[in-house]
């Protein structure tokens, strides 16, 4: 996407979280059942952001630079709808298919929005392909069967299937797999998180599964990208943290004058801009090194999380702290934001467990 598409593409998703966002449709959403609203789901894909899946050439895959606006977006009004069932993980563990075939018919069915596709990798208490209990071995027809768990998935409610890593039970090797949301022997359990949106746990028995790949370099590109995205995502949120915190400074007065005329006030606002701008040039870099496949693209996704997640726990922190009262209402975006920023770390990992992993590397 060229400069002149960038600027108008953000100053259309500006402009659409100006008329279609408020206070009160996030009350409204945490009372729909799937946590977000339809009608805003079809808007989106009406206004062509799915079709920046789709790449220039079929042995290629799209920039993932281009979705960076459309997720800064998602972040500074806090939207609701579960992009990452389109645009994230299930694209990087699409690209790893072999079957040039089979791979374009599932990216058609994120772009048209047929087929939205949730992530199932995460265990609980697990720590990476390691610690993956899922099991998968191979049915009387040759067809694949799962047992195991999966913790937090996303959207699993729109989803008609799910990505979910396995480890073969001979071989000891780990796999990704497709499986139908109808699938028998597949159980969700659904619940509210922290931040009010919609997660599942799943549980397979048995259940018939379509061999998508292997899983070692799959995971790693869809956990990459799926850091980026949050990072984007949180760049959005440190955006209108950062603005809603002076803007409420400008307008509340003590002592006879506005709050954002009290020097130390000022150097904390300061201070959470110039996090917010270091941030902005790292995940464009880190961006540009996932589109590229840099050699050191694994070293450079764990400084980006590090980074993003203290920047934003900082932020939010801070402008709840400056709001006053204020910043835990429900009429406010700011205890939004903090809460936003506690599930990405349940999601992503937290800083401390980047940093750790970031010491163990090479």
């Amino acid at each position: 996407m060229d400069n002149d598409a960038l600027q108008l593409f953000e100053e259309t998703l500006a402009r659409y979280n100006r008329e279609r966002y408020d206070a009160g449709q996030w009350r409204d959403y945490g009372r729909l059942p799937q946590g977000h609203s339809p009608e805003r789901w079809a808007e989106l894909q009406a206004m062509g952001c799915f079709e920046l899946l789709r790449p220039e050439h079929d042995d290629g895959a799209a920039p993932l630079a281009d979705l960076l606006p459309l997720y800064a977006a998602a972040g500074e009004a806090l939207w609701r709808e579960p992009l990452a069932t389109v645009f994230a993980e299930p694209v990087a563990i699409i690209g790893q298919v072999a079957d040039p075939d089979r791979r374009r018919a599932l990216l058609e069915g994120l772009i048209t929005g047929a087929q939205p596709l949730g992530y199932a990798h995460r265990e609980t208490g697990g720590d990476g392909l390691a610690s993956t209990a899922t099991r998968c071995a191979a049915g009387s027809t040759a067809s694949w069967r799962l047992d195991g768990d999966k913790a937090m998935v996303i959207g699993a409610d729109i989803c008609n299937g799910f990505l979910v890593s396995a480890i073969n039970a001979e071989r000891g090797q780990p796999a990704m797999f497709l499986v139908d949301a109808a699938a028998p022997g597949l159980q969700l359990q659904r619940y509210r998180t922290i931040d009010d949106g919609v997660a599942a746990d799943l549980r397979f028995a048995q259940s018939p599964a379509e061999w998508l790949c292997n899983g070692t370099a799959a995971i790693a590109a869809a956990d990459a990208r799926g850091v980026i995205l949050a990072a984007a995502e949180a760049l959005g949120m440190m955006r209108g943290a950062n603005r809603d915190s002076a803007e409420y400074l400008r307008e509340r007065r003590q002592f006879g004058q506005p709050l954002l005329g009290f020097q130390a006030l000022q150097h904390r606002l300061v201070e959470m801009l110039m996090r917010q701008r270091e941030c902005e040039a790292l995940v464009a870099s880190v961006a540009e090194a996932f589109d590229h496949a840099a050699p050191a693209l694994s070293r450079q996704v764990l400084v980006l999380r590090v980074q993003v997640a203290r920047a934003l726990r900082h932020i939010t922190r801070e402008a709840v702290q400056l709001h006053g009262g204020m910043g835990v209402t429900q009429e406010l975006r700011i205890g939004r934001y903090y809460r936003r920023a506690l599930m990405l770390d349940s999601l992503h990992g937290s800083a401390d467990q980047a940093l750790e992993a970031l010491s163990e590397h090479p």
